[in-house]
């Protein structure tokens, strides 16, 4: 039943979708792609004074920072052009991920061709002379089948094949000559490989170099081979070439031989002689060819973001964005293969998850969009260098908190003002998070944002309690409304604040790109059930419960609307949790149905959000509407796999995260803390009524979010970390809390301050 339920909003979205998006217009397509490979650098690293040629053609494209993240966090070169080619996340690790042979060298007669026959079964016949073969291909689509993101390798060159579309590789990155079997690096074959592991022209064999003491490992590439072998290749009618900036990556190998002072003025000198080949090789490039420029790998030490750059007919200059991404100046790896697609005016085949490039804002002038590419990779590298402290420290405050609290209670009563005050402060600590990512710490350093965090934090903390009655909860609404509201108004405005905060996301991670990330979720989840329960006692009445479940509302169509958060866990856990949650607020009793009605709401909500938003414009779709149509396209593998990635991921979170130690000590704390103050928490009972469906709808979200979200354990761990000064608040005010009349509680006629 419930399958047949899904399979008939499915073909409803689709309907919906192909409504929505008739009449939309259609690119011209090329002719020819020119696709410039410059790994290891990022747009920081082009010195563009020096490099006119490249500045002339960014000036002209639609520009972005890349993230190449697949598979893996830091993925290499070979990771990078397989996920290319597949148009979905691949890996290219293999023992001779490298062994691209073209039948100009020692293979000329013929070797390589008949190892890649034996290997992968395809008729001798059937491989041309002069071929490009990947001897690593049959391997690497063996690899990438035990995986769980359905990448076809070679399903780029398949597609081209079959349109009749020439494609030519043209790179050498070995690091020895004479050549021995360690020294070769010959991976960018396998951007334009078929699923045979086979490219008909170009060349990765070493007449490609020239012999130079003075360059990385003793060889270059030989501009005069690289143009002569790119005319060759170029005067095909139809044509998707390949050029790869190889002495970058020997560079990116030889970098640890080279001193730091050094490093810069070395790599400086690579990038103009490669600017001078680009020079040569525009001047072939005719006004219906396109040039599209993809960083396919990050050079050695921390994650970053490359460079792209595209350059068609009708391409307005300004930020590149995807369908993807959903997010202007920010790509994707996995959008490089469709993009060639769409450019040559051919059809994306199903199993890429990348969309094409198009032109989003315009960012300003190029100088404009210069600065603000460089200042993103900077801003993303600072993130993923906090994010482990500022989790760390968040979880070994939640311990501390609790200790204090247990001790006050024990020893030291009238110092239970300040665990007070710090319970405050730390609440304040989630949406300052978030609120710094308005200022630039990543130029201002780590020094200036844990003095704004612990600032913010504390400020907030010691104004709210100062500020607030002594007796009542007024404090606590005033700190849930804090953490509840930033998250609120960041999505609606854009989720800017979600992007490149550690409590946020960032394209070096890339498991989001726009939306609401499951860290911030999870608190605004936990935040708004919590805030609900309090305002429902602190207003008292029907009035109170009528408003505690819109502010429940709020928080479902704020984080699972597609246009805001498009958070299809954060849906599925948030509805029957506070459905629940509001029949105790409006003082209906909980039967069977309730949990029955309220499963049924989570996916009629998420229904609505799915199906329209798989009738929006591809462009403007989240990954739900883009879930929608992989299962429509794809089927229920598609779907299955999706489901099954997610369950894995969930799996290896729950044992290497900090949160995993935080849980249980928490946890035992608070129940030592109940333990300890009996009648306090009989006092919250018994005054705060609503309090009572808060946690019982936290208990449920915080169990469903753990399942339905692929941060498994985090997502219970910040809720309760939003839990934590809540009840360590109101158990220390315990029978200070006056009553409150209210659905959920006798009625009483007197009225009394919060």
């Amino acid at each position: 039943m419930m399958r047949r339920a899904v399979a008939l909003l499915v073909a409803t979205a689709a309907v919906w979708s192909s409504v929505g998006s008739a009449g939309a217009d259609e690119q011209r397509p090329v002719d020819r792609v020119l696709v410039l490979s410059i790994p290891a650098v990022t747009w920081r690293d082009l010195d563009l004074g020096e490099l006119p040629n490249l500045r002339g053609l960014f000036e002209r494209s639609i520009v972005a920072d890349l993230s190449v993240r697949g598979v893996r966090r830091r993925p290499n070169l070979g990771d990078g052009y397989v996920t290319m080619n597949a148009g979905t996340r691949a890996v290219g690790r293999t023992l001779d991920q490298g062994q691209c042979f073209s039948g100009t060298e020692e293979f000329e007669e013929g070797l390589a061709r008949e190892a890649m026959a034996r290997r992968s079964g395809v008729a001798i016949d059937s491989i041309p002379d002069g071929a490009v073969v990947c001897l690593a291909q049959p391997a690497i689509a063996a690899r990438n089948d035990r995986l769980l993101f359905d990448a076809e390798v070679g399903a780029l060159g398949d597609t081209l094949r079959d349109a009749g579309v020439h494609r030519a590789v043209i790179a050498n990155s070995d690091r020895a000559a004479p050549l021995g079997e360690a020294g070769y690096e010959r991976q960018a074959g396998l951007a334009l490989a078929d699923s045979d592991g086979v490219v008909p022209g170009g060349s990765v064999g070493s007449d490609l170099l020239e012999l130079d003491p003075r360059a990385p490992f003793g060889v270059r590439a030989g501009a005069a081979a690289y143009l002569a072998t790119f005319e060759e290749e170029w005067s095909a009618d139809r044509a998707v070439v390949l050029v790869e900036a190889s002495d970058l990556v020997r560079f990116d190998a030889y970098r640890g031989f080279v001193a730091k002072e050094a490093r810069e003025p070395f790599q400086s000198a690579l990038l103009r002689d490669f600017d001078a080949l680009v020079g040569e090789l525009l001047a072939r490039v005719g006004p219906d060819d396109a040039v599209l420029v993809v960083g396919p790998a990050h050079g050695g030490g921390t994650g970053r973001l490359t460079l792209a750059a595209l350059a068609a007919p009708g391409v307005e200059p300004g930020l590149a964005r995807s369908a993807y991404t959903r997010r202007s100046g920010i790509v994707s790896i996995v959008d490089v293969g469709p993009t060639i697609l769409e450019l040559l005016g051919l059809e994306r085949p199903d199993e890429m998850e990348g969309k094409p490039m198009e032109r989003g804002t315009t960012g300003g002038n190029f100088g404009d969009r210069y600065d603000w590419l460089v200042d993103v990779d900077e801003a993303a590298r600072f993130r993923d260098r906090m994010i482990a402290d500022v989790t760390t420290w968040f979880v070994v405050l939640q311990v501390l908190l609790t200790i204090a609290a247990l001790v006050g209670f024990a020893r030291f009563p009238r110092a239970l003002r300040w665990v007070e005050v710090a319970a405050l402060a730390l609440l304040a600590f989630l949406p300052a998070t978030f609120i710094a990512g308005l200022a630039p710490f990543h130029d201002w350093g780590a020094l200036a944002y844990w003095s704004f965090l612990a600032g913010f934090a504390l400020v907030t903390g010691v104004v709210v309690y100062a500020t607030t009655s002594r007796t009542g909860i007024t404090p606590l609404i005033v700190a849930l409304v804090l953490v509840v509201g930033v998250l609120v108004v960041d999505l609606v405005t854009g989720a800017h604040l979600q992007f490149n905060t550690s409590l946020g996301y960032s394209p070096t991670v890339a498991g989001r790109f726009a939306g609401i990330g499951n860290l911030a979720y999870s608190q605004l989840a936990a935040g708004a059930v919590l805030l609900a329960g309090l305002v429902a006692y602190a207003l008292g009445g029907r009035r109170g419960a009528r408003v505690a479940v819109a502010v429940l509302a709020v928080a479902v169509l704020v984080d699972g609307a597609p246009f805001w958060g498009a958070d299809v866990g954060g849906v599925l856990s948030m509805v029957p949790a506070f459905a629940i949650a509001a029949t105790m607020l409006l003082g209906w009793r909980v039967r069977g149905r309730t949990i029955l009605v309220g499963a049924l709401g989570a996916l009629v909500v998420i229904g609505g959000f799915a199906a329209f938003d798989a009738s929006r414009p591809e462009g403007d779709r989240s990954h739900l509407g883009r879930f929608v149509h992989t299962t429509a396209d794809g089927g229920w593998d598609a779907s299955a796999t999706v489901i099954e990635r997610k369950i894995s991921a969930n799996l290896d979170v729950l044992f290497s995260s900090v949160w995993t130690v935080m849980l249980p000590l928490v946890l035992a704390g608070i129940a030592y803390m109940v333990y300890r103050a009996p009648g306090r928490m009989r006092g919250i009972y018994e005054r705060v009524p609503p309090l009572r469906a808060s946690l019982v709808g936290l208990a449920i979200v915080a169990a469903l979010g753990f399942a339905l979200n692929d941060s498994g354990i985090a997502i219970p761990g910040v809720m309760l970390g939003v839990l934590t000064p809540v009840l360590v608040v109101v158990t220390i005010r315990g029978e200070r809390v006056p009553e409150r009349t209210g659905p959920v509680a006798a009625p009483r006629p007197e009225r009394v301050p919060v």
